[in-house]
């Protein structure tokens, strides 16, 4: 007989009703040619709580002329709940997307609908004394939130933490800066962008290779560690495999992820 899985009991965090808020672009800016950037804030109303990786949904209003519904698109959350009193997320532009398409339209002040906070992708606590961030695309939009709350609760000093972000090319990556910064500043935070789409010649320093290469390679401390995957269907599906075959079953609980579009 097989022993049993044990599983992590984390802490549940209490749960934050969703409101469906009036709203206003506050910023809007491109973080690469296809990548926008974009804030918005409550009007009148504050700011609304919420656990760093959670997401809001826009409200896409129905367009009667267009034959078009009332629709809800999610976008995650880049910000964490201490750093400004409105939200800010980062959206890869969709060719003919109903959403992105309107999205790249708007400017500062524009009103929208925005409903949230939604999902329950978060930090499991306690922590384990290893944690790894894996994101491909804009999937590192709420693990930027989770590291940020590591920072924030002084949590980064006392483990060791790994973000391996994974894009197409140079310039698909977004946020370089920030974290560059935060490796140089917190000796035990790791980061690792990687290109999958970098050839010999192009210039590129860094690692070369889908997130999921990395992670074959690698050896985990499987029996202290928890791992967060964000991105497209078939990375997560790959690395929980990985993850299974070195060890960690996805039913111990210590695999977190959240699927993004594929």
């Amino acid at each position: 007989m097989s022993n049993p899985v044990e599983r992590f009991a984390f802490e549940r965090l209490p749960n934050i009703r969703p409101a469906e808020y009036d709203a206003r672009v506050v910023h809007s800016e491109w973080v690469t040619p296809d990548t926008l950037k974009i804030a918005f804030e409550p009007v009148g109303a504050a700011m609304f709580p919420f656990h760093p990786g959670q997401y809001v949904s826009i409200v896409l209003p129905e367009d009667a002329d267009k034959g078009l519904k009332k629709d809800l698109r999610p976008y995650s959350m880049w910000n964490h709940p201490d750093e400004f009193e409105y939200v800010v997320t980062i959206a890869k532009m969709v060719d003919d997307g109903r959403c992105t398409s309107w999205l790249k339209t708007l400017n500062e002040g524009d009103p929208l609908k925005i409903l949230g906070p939604l999902g329950a992708f978060y930090l499991r606590r306690p922590l384990h004394k290893r944690l790894y961030f894996v994101a491909t695309g804009t999937g590192v939009v709420p693990l930027r939130a989770m590291v940020k709350d590591l920072i924030s609760t002084g949590e980064i000093h006392d483990r060791d933490v790994t973000l391996l972000f994974g894009v197409r090319t140079e310039a698909d990556l977004f946020g370089m800066a920030e974290f560059e910064r935060w490796a140089k500043e917190f000796p035990r935070f790791e980061f690792i962008p990687t290109l999958s789409r970098s050839a010999d010649g192009d210039g590129w320093q860094g690692a070369r290779g889908r997130v999921t290469k990395h992670l074959a390679e690698w050896d985990f401390p499987v029996e202290d560690m928890q791992i967060y995957f964000c991105g497209n269907g078939q990375m997560i599906k790959d690395g929980i495999e990985i993850m299974e075959g070195k060890g960690l079953g996805k039913r111990t609980r210590r695999i977190v992820f959240e699927k993004y579009f594929d």
